[in-house]
């Protein structure tokens, strides 16, 4: 008997007894379609955190203003009361020489409006090296320069949301825009970045609803956009407003973010200790700030993606295993089934090899046909998940062969004992089998 011939036995065999076939390849099936699905979300998980990771730059460490509360606040107020601020960017980029650009950021408290409209626009100072701290490129015009923060222009340029939502189509270059109760000339539009619709990492902003205007006016005309908890007995109303009215020296000046991007991602972790020593001695030891490296935070994915592929690689290899058990318990009632058409093949002349052939040719068969209708409802199933869910998935062809080949491998593994043990049938006591 050929092997295409003993393929059509097989088949013909699975067809004459079709519920169990079908109960025996559950196993196989479930199997198969589990690895695809979890290593989709797996490899989809994966994508999104290494987007996002490349849209922050693994060759930067973002240092951010801290939320501190409690006793750590009044001690914070009699050491550092500034927080995290202007002099601390200087102090970096004059210690650090792995330091490429070191940018000061400061989101502030601005209402933003166009035609008495009030717009949700995050409102940013910052200086022209953010630009290429920030990978952001421009659409139109021109982003800050060196003169507008030092002569404290009052210029802006919009993010791609931000123009959205404050000009809609128009062209926004020359416009103007009321941040707060000055008007700021558009002078520049950045195109869009695109950022996951689940952020990964805190520490990524959407850099399109940003409205970028020199640091230095964000420093003498706006307060800090804050989080900073006060404790209950601190300071009266009156005094809050007052201290908040104060303009402290411009080096003492609160900012939310220093960027310091180094010469390669092999430095960021040299360059982030330097600038927790820098910052502690300048603050006196208090930690009322947070250091960020994505190059970190890309290894930790990368460990927990690890960790997940190992689990789900478990489980499914426990379905496949009991879908093997089922396959040789089926195999085996069908050599019992068959033993008078065994007995009849070895007396017409077939070998031991051609009834082993046999055997194991319909229980890979058997695997071959559940894996392939696996990978149809794991693929399936990562395709729903992506849209009912609003996950991102990413259907793996290395997970696809791999998942067949160990389908496979389950039915020339659990195939085998009831394939031999069917060759080892006596042909005249099979004759006699009734």
């Amino acid at each position: 008997m050929s092997i295409l011939d003993a393929i059509q036995t097989g088949l013909s065999e699975l067809l004459s007894h079709k519920l169990r076939s079908a109960l025996t390849m559950l196993g196989v099936i479930f199997g198969v379609a589990a690895v695809i699905a979890m290593v989709s979300i797996g490899e989809g998980a994966k994508q999104e955190a290494l987007d996002q990771i490349r849209l922050m730059g693994i060759d930067v460490v973002h240092v951010k203003r801290a939320v501190i509360v409690g006793e750590l606040l009044e001690k914070a107020q009699e050491r550092s009361p500034y927080g995290l601020k202007l002099s601390d960017a200087d102090s970096i980029e004059q210690v650090c020489g792995y330091a490429r650009r070191v940018v000061p950021l400061r989101q502030v408290f601005a209402d933003v409006e166009v035609q008495g409209k009030p717009v949700p626009v995050k409102v940013v100072g910052t200086t022209p090296a953010y630009a290429g701290v920030a990978r952001a490129t421009l659409e139109r015009g021109r982003f800050l320069r060196d003169e507008d923060v030092r002569e404290r222009y009052p210029i802006c340029v919009l993010g791609a949301a931000a123009k959205r939502e404050l000009f809609g189509f128009e062209d926004p270059i020359g416009r103007s825009v009321k941040v707060g109760s000055r008007l700021f000339r558009v002078v520049g539009l950045m195109e869009p970045k695109e950022v996951g619709s689940a952020k990964a990492f805190a520490a990524l902003r959407d850099l399109n609803s940003d409205l970028y205007i020199p640091i230095t006016l964000s420093i003498s005309d706006f307060q800090i956009y804050s989080q900073q908890a006060v404790p209950a007995n601190a300071v009266t109303l009156r005094e809050m407003v007052r201290k908040m009215r104060e303009r402290p020296a411009l080096g003492n000046s609160p900012i939310t973010e220093v960027i310091v991007q180094v010469e390669n991602d092999d430095a960021t972790v040299p360059t982030a200790s330097l600038v927790r020593s820098v910052l502690n001695r300048q603050h006196r030891g208090i930690r009322d700030y947070e250091i960020v490296i994505p190059a970190e935070l890309l290894r930790q994915s990368q460990q927990t993606q690890r960790i997940f592929n190992i689990v789900m690689a478990a489980i499914a290899g426990i379905s496949l295993l009991v879908g093997g058990i089922g396959i040789m318990n089926i195999m085996l009632a069908t050599v019992t089934q068959r033993t008078r058409e065994i007995g009849t093949r070895r007396c017409v002349g077939a070998t031991r090899w051609d009834i082993i052939r046999q055997f194991m040719l319909e229980a890979l068969v058997i695997t071959c046909l559940g894996g392939l209708i696996g990978i149809a409802l794991g693929v399936g199933g990562a395709k729903a998940i992506s849209v009912y869910a609003g996950w991102r998935t990413l259907v793996s062809v290395q997970a696809i062969v791999i998942s067949f080949g160990v389908s496979a491998m389950v039915g020339i593994i659990f195939g085998l004992y009831p394939a031999v043990r069917a060759a080892m049938v006596d042909p005249i006591e099979a004759l006699r089998y009734s």
